[in-house]
């Protein structure tokens, strides 16, 4: 059974915007690619836009395109029956989504749903069809993210299973802050997940989040302003995470 929630928007058509950014080619997709190669696939991507709130793709869809996030930020997620939302990871710029059903040329398997204002490309299918039969170098990228994220998603079954919330959050913000470091010992994630959004990735609710932030603040590891939380001590992050009974 597919469950919608109320909240999301479903969207059944986005129109091109005509055109392609440069930025695509900045993707992690085409890392071991030519810039002749990546220049190529220009005039065959597709520009799409979506609004805070829109749903991109649904689970049990029927696409097979490969999506590149350019700016904003993206959920993956799934509605329970009773409408508990459980998120699976959250998108933020570099990222990309539906390889899997460009694969195997099943339905989508989760819904990605937008949390803020973003902007994508779309490879549609006979280009990734093209790519599979005559790029190993795009292979060898779509097969290695895609070990990366088989075993970051055993490290999350990990995690729900055997691991308390507070340990969770932290885990959490420690893998966000690692993304927006530029020097490995501070970070700036912004903007950052609300604590019912950061609740939704540890598979809990917003009053443990909350209270696991005030905690964190309280020992001057963490400071949150506005949209943005300020990781003041990334080491002592992680060693709230061995402490409390986590893994890295």
């Amino acid at each position: 059974m597919t469950v919608i929630p109320p909240s999301a928007q479903r969207v059944g058509t986005h129109t091109p915007n005509g055109g392609t950014p440069e930025d695509y080619r900045t993707n992690k997709l085409f890392r071991y690619m030519s810039r002749d190669e990546v220049d190529a696939l220009g005039s065959r991507l597709e520009q799409l836009r979506f609004g805070k709130g829109e749903m991109i793709v649904q689970r049990r869809d029927q696409d097979e395109g490969i999506y590149l996030l350019l700016e904003g930020a993206l959920l993956a997620n799934q509605y329970a029956r009773s409408g508990r939302e459980v998120g699976y990871r959250r998108l933020s710029p570099g990222a990309y989504f539906g390889e899997i059903s460009a694969i195997d040329g099943l339905p989508r398997s989760v819904n990605i749903v937008a949390v803020e204002d973003v902007r994508l490309v779309r490879l549609p299918p006979r280009l990734i069809r093209d790519l599979f039969e005559t790029s190993p170098r795009f292979m060898r990228a779509l097969l290695e993210d895609m070990a990366t994220l088989t075993r970051s998603l055993t490290d999350r079954l990990f995690e729900l299973t055997a691991v308390s919330v507070a340990c969770r959050v932290d885990i959490e913000l420690l893998r966000m802050a690692s993304i927006a470091s530029e020097d490995g010992r501070t970070a700036i994630i912004h903007p950052c997940p609300t604590h019912a959004e950061l609740a939704v990735l540890v598979g809990s609710q917003r009053e443990p989040v909350t209270r696991e932030l005030n905690r964190l603040a309280g020992l001057k590891i963490a400071r949150q302003t506005g949209r943005s939380l300020h990781v003041l001590d990334m080491d002592a992050l992680a060693q709230e995470v061995e402490r409390i009974g986590g893994e890295l």
